[in-house]
């Protein structure tokens, strides 16, 4: 067994652990034992912190948002000439942000629904949150004259779907920093193809 540690660092050794075997096993394979085993802990340390693999993986997840929160730069109502590089720079540090998370990404993007009503609901609960993100970025787009007109749900879900999967098949291919060029260049591509007004789309691809 570990030696001791203070509760910070003991917390983290767990959730390091957490997103080692979830990730490669996934949350519904993954046990409370095999964190433990990862994390070199007694059964009786780990429920010194959680209750379960749920409260872990909740924690992992409200991190998850937060950081992708924190990433996600906005910009006075006045400031449309510098949308671009916005978007541009948003996209690079959450593809950022997710390459340096491969096995939590990989959690959250492949996951089976319907298995585990409860699990349904928190990523329910995530997905909602980074669609909230989307739209209001999308509306305030709308109101600088950036946005195209159209349903500002459905193309969040949308855009939504189309990032998860680009990031969950560039992680199956290892891609990892080597490909995180790539993947932001052909995000900002499609996105903004998919969000601009058409006659600003020609000026936006010399960006690039």
């Amino acid at each position: 067994m570990s030696h001791h540690l203070p509760k910070e660092e003991r917390q983290r050794q767990l959730l390091e652990a957490a997103i080692v075997c979830f990730g490669e096993k996934g949350y519904h394979r993954t046990q409370v034992s095999d964190i433990i085993a990862r994390a070199h802990v007694a059964r009786g340390t780990f429920y010194l912190y959680f209750e379960g693999k749920r409260e872990i993986f909740d924690v992992l997840i409200t991190e998850l948002f937060q950081r992708v929160q924190s990433e996600i730069r906005t910009l006075p109502r006045d400031a449309v000439d510098k949308i671009p590089s916005q978007l541009m720079g948003n996209i690079q540090r959450v593809t950022g942000l997710l390459v340096q998370q491969p096995l939590l990404a990989k959690i959250l993007f492949n996951e089976s629904v319907g298995l585990d009503k409860e699990l349904d609901e928190r990523l329910k609960i995530f997905y909602g949150q980074i669609l909230d993100l989307i739209q209001r970025g999308l509306r305030q787009g709308q109101e600088m004259g950036f946005v195209r007109e159209g349903d500002i749900r459905v193309l969040s879900i949308c855009l939504l779907g189309c990032l998860k999967e680009i990031f969950y098949q560039s992680l199956l291919e290892g891609g990892g920093k080597s490909n995180s060029s790539a993947v932001t260049r052909e995000v900002f591509r499609l996105v903004i193809h998919a969000i601009a007004k058409p006659e600003l789309i020609a000026t936006l691809e010399k960006t690039l």
